[in-house]
């Protein structure tokens, strides 16, 4: 017979709970095809204006890229 100590129950739950909120956290995903229209609308401005901003800081290739990354998660 299996026997679970008091710390491996512990573990276990703490495991199951930061799943749970880890699920919660996460955006919600667009679902209808409107909300896709919408959602793709404003990747794609976002990706404009970090682009426009990138060619006028005149960053080189490598230093846009990183640029590009941090300024789509909105970091810069």
């Amino acid at each position: 017979m299996l026997r679970l100590s008091t710390p491996m129950v512990i573990a276990i739950i703490s495991i199951g709970m930061s799943a749970g909120k880890a699920e919660s956290l996460r955006p919600a995903s667009p679902r209808s095809p409107g909300e896709i229209a919408i959602a793709s609308h404003l990747l794609a401005e976002k990706q404009e204006a970090c682009r426009l901003e990138a060619k006028r800081q005149g960053l080189t290739f490598f230093k846009r890229r990183v640029f590009m990354r941090q300024c789509k998660k909105g970091k810069t």
